[in-house]
């Protein structure tokens, strides 16, 4: 699925759990670290906003931990199967558009 740069999509921080709905270009100028912009969908990466650090993210729990899958927690799993299913995951419906004007 082709994402266009004026394409709204679900920003949600792994950390904070701010949920925002933005364009991927909005996204990047208010510091949110998410794809297209920022790495690939499906590719684990932190999903963060401009306020959050990289060190309680999933990908930090993988990489720098070392933590094996079956012992994520299970907010870090549901994170992981949101990404893998990106961008289909973070896709609003017409109703989010709407009430999100």
């Amino acid at each position: 699925m082709e994402i266009k740069d004026d394409t709204l999509l679900w920003h949600i921080c792994e950390n904070c759990g701010k949920k925002e709905l933005l364009t991927p270009s909005e996204a990047y100028k208010n510091g949110w670290e998410y794809p297209p912009i920022m790495g690939s969908f499906k590719v684990v990466s932190p999903r963060t906003c401009g306020c959050s650090t990289i060190d309680k993210t999933l990908y930090w729990e993988l990489i720098s931990k070392k933590t094996p899958p079956e012992k994520l927690s299970e907010k870090q799993k549901e994170t992981l199967l949101r990404i893998l299913k990106e961008p289909e995951s973070i896709l609003p419906t017409a109703e989010e558009i709407k009430n999100n004007s």
